[in-house]
């Protein structure tokens, strides 16, 4: 117990210098004594330091850190539901169909302000085709009462065919402007606006809410149904809510960043394995080691391959995909 307690501690503050440090790097490398005067509201001798810092760096690291542990959270909610440790929004194929709702929805109705983005047709869009292709793996995977792990993946993969064909069918022939639109599909934060950052912190707080209350439930949940059920539990309907919550959030996060994989999968494994299974703690440390791995893939994909961007996708696909197989493997291992 003292040693997770320590483990946290540090945890917490090598997170909080990390999140600094990141603001110094770029295409221009900015002094760290000047990332300290920033957050300690002192005079930045570069007045382009400041408007660097200012509207282009902090909002993409807050924006990417509150779209990590969105993943996150969404990943949680559909691991608990369908009590399956590979479960999440890119394998089960949300993340393909919130893809092709956006496409469509920009391709029909066109961009529109950042305001329309969260009140308009975007977020709906790419919720309802998230939903759609969430429902159609689940509903494809299922056999009588049970849902196979490796069925549940097969699905997953049927849908990220059939939706991503449809999104290169609609880009090629609605949209037109291939190269932003595939570079946006691989994931990118180079859009990222302070606009933004309402709306995430809202509805990030409203799935830690969530989380937070049901955190016991999803406890009684995991530990089997009946059990569940027994204890007054209604458990169709919490997996029902958990399955739309899940959905909705990922589905939001396309809308800015496009497809963005594996963190969904890896991150709420990784905080299980410190923490245990106990919701209450696996739940926010989940979103905080979220933020950090969204924001740390960023910072590689915009650093490392100077003066390119390398697509955010490309690089939490290329951590994510080995960590995958180890889960995988391990899974098999406890059958």
């Amino acid at each position: 117990m003292k040693k997770r307690k320590v483990l946290l501690a540090l945890l917490l503050g090598g997170g909080i210098v990390f999140f600094i440090f990141q603001m110094s790097l770029g295409t221009v490398r900015i002094p760290i004594e000047e990332i300290f005067r920033f957050f300690t509201f002192g005079k930045i001798q570069n007045p382009v330091y400041e408007t660097i810092l200012v509207d282009i760096r902090f909002p993409r690291l807050i924006v990417g850190f509150l779209i990590g542990a969105l993943l996150s959270l969404s990943g949680v909610f559909f691991q608990a539901l369908l009590k399956n440790p590979l479960a999440d929004p890119y394998i089960l194929g949300v993340s393909s169909g919130g893809a092709f709702g956006t496409v469509l929805s920009i391709a029909v109705f066109g961009t529109g302000t950042a305001l329309s983005r969260f009140f308009g047709n975007l977020p709906v869009m790419s919720f309802l085709f998230s939903l759609l292709a969430a429902f159609f793996t689940y509903f494809l995977a299922k056999k009588g009462k049970s849902v196979p792990v490796v069925d549940l993946i097969l699905s997953g993969v049927i849908m990220n065919f059939f939706f991503s064909a449809a999104t290169t069918f609609v880009i090629i022939y609605g949209w037109r402007n291939v190269n932003s639109a595939t570079f946006w599909l691989l994931g990118s934060l180079s859009g990222a606006l302070w606009q933004q950052v309402p709306p995430l912190l809202t509805i990030t707080g409203v799935g830690l809410f969530i989380g937070f209350a049901l955190s016991k439930t999803l406890n009684a949940i995991s530990l089997g149904e009946e059990e569940a059920k027994n204890v007054g539990i209604e458990v169709e309907r919490i997996k029902l809510f958990l399955f739309i919550t899940g959905t909705l959030v990922a589905a939001y996060t396309i809308t800015i960043t496009g497809i963005v994989g594996f963190v969904g999968l890896i991150i709420p494994h990784t905080a299980r394995m410190i923490v245990g299974s106990d919701h209450r703690k696996s739940v926010p440390l989940s979103v905080f080691l979220g933020g950090l791995f969204f924001t740390g893939c960023d910072t590689i994909a915009r650093s490392l391959f100077q003066p390119t961007e390398m697509p955010l996708g490309t690089i939490t696909s290329l951590i994510g995909a080995p960590l995958f197989a180890i889960i995988l493997k391990r899974s098999r291992r406890l059958r």
